[in-house]
């Protein structure tokens, strides 16, 4: 043969070799990427839905946020991607033999390898470049359109019962229409006036002032309204019909919860480590531009990683490689923890401390690769199953094939708790990821140790299982069906004379089980686990020596016919400062002022002790006048913060609270819509079930697994969708509460309903 002719052959066939490896895992890392996404658009569409129902933005504007949002996550979790994705990859090929095949041939470890190293050098640019360039640039978007928001249409942040900051003035409305056009039930405290104003109806108008829209006022109006204020030595009343104010400047620095850092392009980040004079501010410059660098290139030693473990194992399959993804990505977030740790002492250097985890990636993958280059392979990768049929495994036959009744329900529900069981350890740790990730700043920011986010998490581990369950089991049915399908098994039970719904029955049967458990998990447990987590979080994490970051600063909030405001607040302590108590008429006005100098908590049921109080209050002739009867006890209530929260409520909490007659409207609608939609949240581990149940079962054909994980896809996103969308409504008053619980339950349940009659009815047609 002439070696002129033999060599251009080996370089082709060495090509079409690297084109290969690499497709196998470039498919697996977009997935999960893909899949990424997706766990942050489902964890933030409440609030996406929000803002279209409750605060009038339109979907355009939203999408665009959204858009924005997705591109830094997309960044963070890309490197993740490509570990999980080139390790599903490799392990398919290793558990089809693919890859003991090329050993055989003649290629070496060391030869698999480069096509990997390409692959996640590849990668690391692009993701660099995420991390580097587009990240940035969409935070930076973000802020301008949050700012360009908040000041063209300022009532978009007010919301009806809650309190809500404006440029240093803190409003609350009870009724709030069309972006602050027309609001009732205002509430305003200024510091320059140093009382609160209290207005029947009001207002937000918007005055061109050149007729071209390029100058613009915003002004409050207040109407039918009164300053109540009840000093040491006299009290006055303040009576208006209308007043006017220009609404003060929008504060982009302390308004918008984006952090400028995140924001600068990298020139500038590089300029500022350089020429700032503060060296705290120059050190948090220098160190956010090598973690943006840092965090973009650990894709290129995750891909070495992902080679090491896959050439190196013998037993890889899909789910091994998933699992082996995930516990890499753990175990890297443990290393950015602790040169996050060692970052906050200012005498460490900050490029070798923030490059650490990835340097021990790198010099982890060399080692596995290395090893798996000099040890020979053997032929028999999995010969430990081959001895072992797949009756035998799945307990169906032993030494001989006895068929039993009970024989295919078994196989059935064993394929699908398996498929179960590896979706809720998947969903849980991308979700464990991708939270942990987003409170790495926050974590650092108070200084927590490693044991106190370890309890943290332990007390909200049940909450992201609760989150991840439906999801689970909807992708589990999936796949099952799809794999039955796809190995021909669906087609053989049929030719059998077995019908597709004893087939499906194990299934159904299973996912209507997990109903009471889910109930149980999410509207018992989890709201414990959620009460708990937020104590930890506030008297472990918060509560940090460097300040008390539990004091509230200027506390105001409503419960009832009642209006509360302090000047300082700790939880912790019990103790408040400056305190002041409105009592209000049905009108919505103040009826008496009662002022202390603090207060201390003495009950467990929110009851408190006023320091010095002082009452002034207005007599049936609209006269100021000093009452004798001056109340030293006053109930705050357990809950004081101005937003109530329903997580940390069972469905009995809720009915308790409901009870009270003197609950104000607002909260009585969001008390009812989440009573609703936690008794209804449980069906959602049946009927989105049974949906991709029928879908992924309408054969032959039957659908292929990468289009039923499509459809589920939709399916998902829709549930959560109609779910956010009435849940706003209901908490905004505009829907009722029993529609806004059931209405999603109702309109999926009628979808699967459909689509089980239409599958019987083509299987009655093919007889």
């Amino acid at each position: 043969m002439n070696p002129t002719v033999a060599r251009p052959r080996r370089q082709r066939s060495s090509a079409k070799l690297s084109r290969y490896l690499i497709s196998e895992m470039l498919l697996p890392s977009l997935l999960a990427l893909v899949a990424f996404g997706l766990v942050v658009l489902l964890t933030d569409l409440l609030g996406y839905a929000d803002l279209i129902v409750n605060r009038g933005l339109g979907v355009k504007e939203v999408g665009q946020i959204a858009t924005l949002q997705l591109i830094p996550t997309l960044a963070r979790t890309l490197p993740f991607a490509v570990l999980i994705g080139a390790l599903i990859g490799l392990g398919r090929l290793s558990a089809d033999r693919e890859l003991l095949a090329l050993e055989t041939a003649g290629f070496s470890a060391r030869q698999l390898a480069r096509p990997g190293l390409f692959f996640a050098f590849v990668a690391a640019l692009f993701s660099i470049a995420l991390s580097v360039v587009f990240s940035p640039a969409s935070q930076r978007a973000v802020r301008d359109k949050m700012i360009e928001l908040s000041e063209d249409k300022p009532g978009l942040a007010l919301r009806a019962g809650m309190a809500t900051n404006l440029g240093g003035w803190r409003m609350e409305a009870r009724e709030v229409e069309g972006e602050g056009a027309r609001l009732a039930g205002v509430l305003l405290y200024m510091p320059t006036l140093g009382e609160t104003v209290f207005s029947q109806h009001g207002a937000i108008m918007t005055d061109d002032l050149t007729g071209d829209g390029t100058q613009l006022r915003k002004r409050l109006v207040l109407e039918d309204g009164l300053v109540l204020s009840n000093g040491t030595d006299r009290a006055s009343l303040l009576r208006f019909d209308r007043m006017e104010t220009e609404l003060p400047a929008f504060e982009s620095d302390s308004d918008v919860p984006v952090d400028r850092l995140t924001t600068l392009p990298f020139g500038e980040l590089l300029a500022e480590a350089i020429i700032l004079e503060d060296p705290a501010a120059a050190r948090f410059a220098l160190i956010e531009a090598h973690r943006r660098v840092a965090l973009g290139a650990a894709a290129l030693p995750f891909g070495l990683l992902a080679m090491g473990l896959a050439l190196g194992r013998r037993n890889l399959s899909r789910s091994g490689g998933t699992v082996i993804g995930l516990i890499g990505a753990i175990a890297y977030y443990a290393l950015v923890q602790f040169s996050e740790s060692m970052l906050w002492n200012p005498n460490v250097p900050v490029a070798p401390v923030v490059w650490f985890p990835d340097l021990v990636l790198v010099t982890v993958a060399t080692v596995l690769i290395f090893r798996a280059g000099e040890s020979a392979s053997e032929s028999d990768r999995s010969s430990s199953h081959n001895s072992k049929s797949l009756l035998e495994r799945t307990g169906i036959g032993r030494n001989k094939l006895r068929m039993k009744r009970s024989a295919l329900p078994r196989y059935v529900s064993a394929q699908f708790i398996r498929m179960v069981t590896a979706c809720i350890v998947g969903l849980f740790f991308a979700y464990l990821v991708i939270d942990v990730f987003d409170n790495l700043k926050y974590f650092n920011l108070y200084g927590a140790t490693f044991e106190e986010i370890a309890r943290f998490y332990g007390a909200r581990i049940p909450i992201l299982i609760s989150r991840v369950i439906p999801m689970a089991l909807l992708i589990a049915v999936a796949l099952t069906i799809s794999l039955l399908g796809a190995n021909g098994e669906l087609l053989g039970m049929r030719a059998c004379g077995i019908p597709v719904f004893r087939v499906l029955a194990p299934i159904w049967l299973l996912c209507g089980l997990a109903v009471p458990a889910y109930h149980l998990l999410a509207n018992e447990i989890v709201p414990h686990s959620s009460e708990r987590a937020k104590r930890l979080k506030d008297t472990e994490i918060k509560n940090r020596p460097t300040g008390p970051q539990l004091q509230r600063e200027r506390v105001w909030y409503r419960v009832g016919p009642r209006v509360y405001e302090m000047g300082r607040l700790d939880l912790l302590d019990g103790i408040a400062d400056s305190v002041t108590l409105y009592d209000l008429g049905d009108d919505g006005l103040p009826r008496r002022r009662t002022d202390a100098e603090g207060a201390r908590n003495v009950g467990r049921r929110g009851l408190w002790l006023l320091e010095n109080p002082r009452s002034i209050e207005l007599n049936a002739a609209g006269r100021l006048e000093r009452p004798s009867d001056i109340r030293r006890l006053a109930e705050f209530g357990e809950e004081t913060p101005s937003e109530i929260e329903t997580a940390h409520m069972t469905p009995g909490d809720l009915r308790l609270a409901l009870e009270d007659p003197n609950l104000e409207p607002p909260l009585t609608s969001a008390y009812r819509t989440g009573l609703q939609m936690k008794i209804a949240a449980p069906l959602a581990c049946l009927l989105l079930p049974l949906i991709a149940l029928f879908f992924a079962a309408t054969g032959p054909p039957f659908p292929r697994p990468v289009h039923t994980l499509i459809a589920c896809a939709v399916v998902a996103v829709t549930h959560a969708l109609a779910t956010s969308f009435a849940g706003s409504m209901g908490y905004g008053g505009t829907l009722d509460p029993l529609l806004a619980g059931w209405g999603p339950s109702i309109l999926f349940g009628l979808v699967a309903a459909g689509m089980g009659f239409r599958l019987r009815r083509k299987l009655s047609r093919s007889g």
